[in-house]
């Protein structure tokens, strides 16, 4: 196909900035782009029409750590790595709210609990043990006092004991992507849906190219794939995909807030007098290692009983069902990927499953490097 004048010199001009990644980092990106540099022609790209990997499919956790995950953290990271991360994800959703509010996404301060059985209860003890020790760090990284405490009250079935987190909470993941998005619209960035990025060359600038044909031009490409970015260049990710499945309406229901078991493999939540519950990877590690957006039956089934027994105490029907697929480190590291990999080819990506809570601290990031 050839393309018109109109269409090579007005529709896809050449960008001062271009994205690739229409998800809450890419938009964001864009923003604070414009922000510092408001006449320049910024644009975003993505082969779906919005960012579908994970950034409108999680589950709206609006959620910073939890003991068990600090805990499991250590034994791959460094402690100096973990809690950087811990507080990044902090501050991200700190700005977040700040810059968008917490109106326009539905943020609720509801709590979280990391609950156990007995199962698990030997986690249970070493999470007990190990929480002065961490509400002192996140007191002194955080300024926060007594993030986590424990309960032995719960409303489940079968729980023993719980740590809670009383400053995280839930939102609305469709309004927050709508927000940013329309944000960026009336800010006259450039959003392009459907145009997959093949590969790229330069000279003095960058001529990007996609599926039919179509070359787009820019000084600076910035990418933002998160569990994409191995298809576009050689870094230490890979995709970890999270099913979801949500509930019929149910009256009374026996939860509000968030629920993390597990080490956080099992995570469900309130939301319209239902039950969203994502997470059970950890049963199919390597079926779950994939880029396609398809659900699993194994992992759905073990969600469904997960429901029906630990959390409802009876047969629930399940209206929804989707997966999204995450960015995680491939030695389990799980502090994002944030630099120049040449003159004026940047990227972020790997959020470890907290896109929301880091998107817009990695963003700022990104710019301040930039």
């Amino acid at each position: 196909m050839n393309f018109s004048y109109w269409e090579k010199e007005y529709l896809i001009p050449p960008s001062d900035y271009l994205i690739v990644g229409m998800g809450l980092v890419g938009l964001q990106t864009a923003i604070n782009l414009k922000e510092k540099h408001p006449k320049a022609n910024v644009s975003v790209v993505d082969r779906h029409g919005w960012g579908l990997g994970a950034s409108t499919r999680n589950a709206g956790f609006g959620c910073f750590a939890n003991v068990s995950e600090i805990i499991d953290d250590l034994k791959n990271d460094t402690a100096e790595n973990v809690y950087q991360t811990v507080g990044k994800r902090y501050r991200g959703l700190k700005l977040l709210r700040e810059k968008y509010g917490d109106k326009n996404m539905d943020y609720q301060t509801k709590g979280s609990q990391e609950i156990f059985t007995k199962l698990n209860s030997e986690a249970l003890a070493q999470g007990i043990d190990s929480i002065r020790g961490i509400n002192t760090i996140l007191d002194q990284e955080l300024g926060l006092d007594r993030v986590f405490t424990y309960t032995s009250k719960s409303s489940l079935p079968n729980v023993i004991g719980s740590i809670q987190n009383s400053y995280e909470g839930q939102l609305n993941t469709g309004r927050l992507y709508q927000t940013i998005y329309h944000h960026a619209q009336t800010m006259g960035i450039q959003l392009w849906g459907g145009l997959e990025v093949k590969s790229w060359d330069r000279t003095h600038s960058f001529h990007v190219k996609t599926q039919h044909n179509i070359t787009l031009k820019t000084k600076h490409l910035i990418l933002c794939t998160n569990a994409f970015t191995p298809l576009l260049v050689n870094e230490n990710i890979k995709p970890c995909r999270g099913q979801v499945i949500v509930s019929e309406p149910i009256d009374n229901l026996p939860i509000e807030g968030l629920y993390h078991y597990d080490n956080g493999y099992y995570y469900w939540r309130d939301i319209d007098h239902r039950i969203l519950l994502g997470g059970a990877r950890n049963i199919d590690i390597d079926g779950e290692t994939s880029f396609a957006l398809e659900t699993n039956d194994k992992v759905v089934r073990e969600l469904e009983r997960f429901m029906e027994e630990q959390i409802v105490g009876r047969p629930v029907k399940i209206d929804y069902k989707w997966s999204g697929i995450m960015g995680m480190g491939k030695s389990q590291q799980k502090n994002p990927i944030i630099k120049e990999i040449e003159p004026q080819l940047f990227i972020a990506a790997r959020l470890g499953g907290m896109g929301v809570a880091l998107s817009a601290s990695v963003a700022e990031d990104l710019v301040n490097l930039m």
